[in-house]
């Protein structure tokens, strides 16, 4: 008996020296759609060698995995409908949504981590169609522009009074500037890059980043309704400044050919 105490202080001791990553261990759930490159359903864009096969994936993704590794905590991805994902975050039946884009009509019902990723909106031509001109969006009313349905991009057209053909996806609106009559396809600068090198026309196009529209910046949108929701956003955000000190973010946007981003 006399050994005892020795055995509980020696657990109490252990159990204080446990690192807090350990103490964090847990799996979460977050929610998500196919929106290459930043989250890609593997069913339908295979990986590329080196990859787990049946695992969403995606800079976001990786981003988002890498940054809560740090706190020792594991996330599951799962590919649900985009009016569903709001939906639920809105009720605080999910703890939250991959990549989610900070709107005002959002702020009322989420938390955002800090951006896993940023890009730019640009004007996607056949090489070379708007050099020497200065691309912003009073350039647009010369010509004939394309963009995705639903979009932020369309928000930004409309908002600037530019008529524009309503396209269902990147390969229709890289294929109306190549072999149609728009000369402009407005979107999203990664995306659209990222499917000209998946469709083997991106030395046929040319990107202008847009004068004077910031940056989109992609984040986790977290439910102000879901239990402990500001303490996963706040882990997260601890493990994406772990990866730019470490430089760990940078290595996984050149994984998918892309140059570092802002952050």
């Amino acid at each position: 008996m006399k050994g005892f105490p020795r055995f509980l202080i020696s657990c109490l001791l252990g159990f204080l020296f446990i690192p807090a990553t350990a103490i964090h261990a847990k799996e979460i759930v977050l929610h998500t759609i196919h929106l290459p490159p930043h989250i890609i359903d593997p069913d339908i864009i295979p990986p590329p060698e080196g990859f787990d096969e049946d695992a969403v994936y995606g800079f976001d993704v990786d981003i988002l995995r890498a940054a809560y590794a740090t706190q020792g905590v594991q996330v599951r991805i799962e590919l649900t409908p985009w009016k569903r994902i709001m939906r639920d975050v809105e009720k605080g039946l999910v703890l939250g949504a991959v990549s989610c884009r900070r709107l005002p009509g959002r702020e009322t019902f989420a938390l955002f981590s800090a951006p896993l990723s940023d890009s730019s909106n640009a004007f996607v031509t056949r090489r070379g169609f708007l050099d020497g001109e200065t691309p912003n969006l009073a350039l647009l009313n010369q010509y004939h522009v394309a963009a995705v349905n639903g979009w932020s991009q369309t928000d930004i057209l409309q908002g600037a009074d530019i008529p524009y053909y309503s396209v269902p996806g990147l390969d229709q609106g890289i294929n109306l500037v190549l072999r149609r009559n728009k000369e402009v396809f407005m979107t999203e600068r990664d995306s659209a890059m990222f499917a000209a090198r998946r469709m083997g026309v991106i030395d046929q196009l040319s990107f202008y980043d847009v004068f004077g529209v910031g940056l989109d910046h992609y984040a986790v949108c977290f439910s102000k309704k879901y239990p402990n929701a500001e303490k996963w956003r706040d882990l997260l955000n601890k493990g994406l400044m772990e990866l730019n000190e470490s430089g760990e973010r940078d290595v996984i946007f050149e994984r998918y050919g892309l140059p570092s981003l802002s952050h």
